[in-house]
């Protein structure tokens, strides 16, 4: 008598065994798979966790959370009892071979010891998840600083080459900046060693060494693609500071008359501090010389060094103007003499303002802070009357004069600035 669907009744006991032999393979399997896929992650995004913490100084990084000192014990006990486990899976797995399931006995064990198995799997699936759960916080921004990290090492070495392409540029144009070579193989070493440091699971050392290096990268790529326009500062200025020269030595000329002029009407000690003007101008004017021929040569090589250009470009200038300040002191002090000299009144007349608009701040102050400066400005009014006796007198030193004046307005200065600050 057969069974509905033709199976014998004795066959159907007899596959029985068999059937839950690979009912128990496959649930197995299955527990095996959906357990490896939870453990995946978990090895790289620990080391991360427990690499992760609070930097130098207790300070915490916005991508830095620290684990807790459970975290490593716990994932310890964790994953050796996975590895346990899973090795039991497999030492079943492979002690019953499919092929002898067919034999009730061999059958009845395979699916005894598969479904253990299997079982000791799903319960390792379900620590697993609770273990999540508990650190999943930390994990989480783990895994953020790694993937981090990882852009940021991307991120740099785009930048490195992008830099690398600005200053090739530049190259094929006969333009340099020698100084990019070492910024870029700094920001090189940078990138390698963040990338070292990401492979070592080293996530945070990678992020600030990513970062350091795509912003010397990043600095680079603008040195280079700003290099056209410095060059083409360079060549202006260069025209400009010519025609500057040529004046310069005429400016230069006219100080022989004016230091004439001071030695025959006043006294050394009225323009001692300038007596040396026309050798001081005559040394920045061979400065100037001197740079001006380098930045000339510059300009005329195959390959200009843009850098070095605009550095004897700015020395240039800084000649020209010492040239200038010479000049003008010279000049200057031969017609505040002449001023004074023509007519005393007037700069009597400055210091006076000055002592009057002194005491009506002074006046102006609650008396407890007026009192702490009325000493220093009384010192300062009792210098006038002899300033004034020195202007009137037979033969007055003026350069005597002009130094006292100087020196009065400056101190009233001074009085009230500091007043004012208290």
């Amino acid at each position: 008598m057969s069974a509905p669907g033709g199976t014998s009744w004795w066959r159907r006991d007899r596959d029985a065994p068999r059937r839950e032999a690979a009912a128990a393979r496959e649930a197995a399997a299955a527990a095996m798979l959906e357990l490896d896929a939870a453990l995946a992650d978990l090895p790289d995004a620990v080391a991360a966790a427990e690499e992760a913490g609070p930097p130098a100084g207790g300070r915490r990084a916005h991508h830095r959370i620290p684990a807790p000192d459970s975290l490593t014990r716990d994932w310890r006990d964790l994953s050796t009892h996975a590895d346990a486990v899973i090795g039991h899976y497999l030492q079943a797995l492979s002690g019953h071979d499919p092929a002898a399931d067919a034999e009730p006995g061999a059958a009845r064990a395979a699916a005894a010891e598969l479904g253990a198995a299997a079982a000791a799997l799903r319960e390792v699936h379900g620590q697993v998840q609770r273990f999540r759960d508990q650190y999943g916080e930390v994990l989480a921004a783990a895994s953020r600083a790694r993937a981090a990290a990882a852009r940021a090492v991307s991120a740099t070495r785009d930048a490195v080459a992008t830099a690398r392409a600005a200053l090739d540029a530049a190259g094929a144009a006969g333009l340099a900046d020698p100084g990019l070579d070492g910024v870029l193989a700094d920001a090189e070493r940078l990138a390698a060693g963040a990338a070292a440091d990401l492979a070592a699971r080293r996530a945070a050392p990678a992020l600030d060494a990513a970062e350091k290096g795509r912003r010397e990268a990043e600095a680079a790529a603008a040195r280079a693609r700003a290099l056209p326009e410095r060059a083409a500062e360079v060549r202006r200025g260069a025209a400009s500071v010519r025609t500057r020269r040529e004046a310069l030595g005429t400016r230069h000329e006219r100080l022989a008359p004016v230091m004439s002029e001071l030695r025959r009407r006043y006294p050394l000690t009225a323009w001692s501090d300038v007596e040396r003007a026309p050798q001081r101008a005559a040394e920045a004017l061979a400065e100037a010389d001197e740079a001006l021929t380098a930045l000339e040569g510059a300009l005329g090589a195959p390959v200009l060094d843009v850098p070095a250009a605009a550095a004897l470009l700015a020395r240039v200038r800084a000649a020209a103007g010492r040239v200038d300040d010479e000049v003008r002191a010279a000049t200057g002090r031969l017609q505040r003499l002449d001023a004074v000299a023509a007519d005393p009144g007037s700069l009597l007349g400055e210091v006076q303002r000055a002592v009057v608009d002194a005491r009506r701040f002074l006046g102006g102050l609650p008396e407890e802070r007026a009192r702490r400066f009325r000493r220093t400005f009384e010192d300062l009014a009792r210098r006038l009357p002899p300033l004034e006796e020195a202007a009137r007198g037979r033969r007055p030193d003026w350069g005597a004069v002009l130094r006292e004046a100087q020196s009065i307005e400056d101190g009233l200065d001074r009085l009230v600035r500091t007043a004012r600050a208290d």
